[in-house]
């Protein structure tokens, strides 16, 4: 189970999500919404606890310091090897910082376009161009911010690839069963996630930051000896 490459059928693979996640919409959605409503008390606790993880700032937030004393170990240590392994962790911080917030950001100008409205308010009727957080359900915040930390990091360490892949999930899990959001819209957020880390992976192996292109363009990263 590996990441698709922006280079390998990026079309075809965002056409057949597409067609799944309209499905999901005319056939799936209302019914699983509603099947939520009867999910048990434990279930429920569970999914709170769970959700928490698809907040942005949970990763960014700490991540910053981090990337801030890499940029000054790669100009101030000793020795041009320690101040090259400092650069190499310092794009990697911000790599992962980028893959983190840049699908959250996309997927909250799409939710302005979309006005979808959440399970929780019994309506179907979208209302574009507002701001109100119960016309916000298209695609999931939280499931893009989890699909782009699993996906960025199952690039840098694929042998970790499947827990990173149930832990995005489990968070996408949560959402439909605290009754935030419907499947199409977390399908549509992991979606989101894909394309933004792939591309990113692609501009950072262009430029020889991080990751080389194996013999079939895929993107590996190039941790320093």
């Amino acid at each position: 189970m590996r990441l698709p490459y922006p280079g390998s059928r990026p079309i075809l693979v965002t056409v057949i999500a597409l067609v799944v996640i309209r499905l999901s919409i005319v056939y799936l959605d209302v019914p699983i919404a509603r099947a939520m409503l009867l999910v048990p008390p434990w279930l429920h606790d569970l999914a709170e606890w769970v959700t928490r993880f698809g907040r942005s700032d949970v990763y960014l937030v700490p991540l910053l310091p981090v990337l801030l004393l890499l940029v000054v170990a790669s100009r101030k240590l000793a020795g041009e090897h320690r101040r090259a392994t400092a650069r190499f962790w310092g794009w990697t911080t911000l790599f992962v910082w980028i893959s983190i917030a840049l699908p959250g950001l996309i997927g909250d100008l799409i939710k302005l376009f979309a006005g979808r409205p959440r399970p929780t308010t019994g309506s179907f009727e979208n209302q574009p161009f507002t701001f109100d957080y119960a016309h916000q359900s298209f695609p999931s915040g939280h499931t893009a911010v989890a699909f782009g930390l699993a996906f960025s990091l199952a690039l840098l360490w694929p042998r970790w690839r499947i827990p990173l892949y149930l832990f995005a999930l489990a968070v996408a899990a949560s959402r439909v069963i605290l009754h935030a959001h419907y499947p199409a819209d977390v399908l549509a957020a992991a979606l989101v996630a894909w394309l933004t880390v792939a591309w990113l992976s692609r501009f950072f192996a262009d430029r020889g930051l991080i990751f080389r292109r194996d013999a079939s363009g895929r993107p590996v990263a190039q941790f320093p000896v």
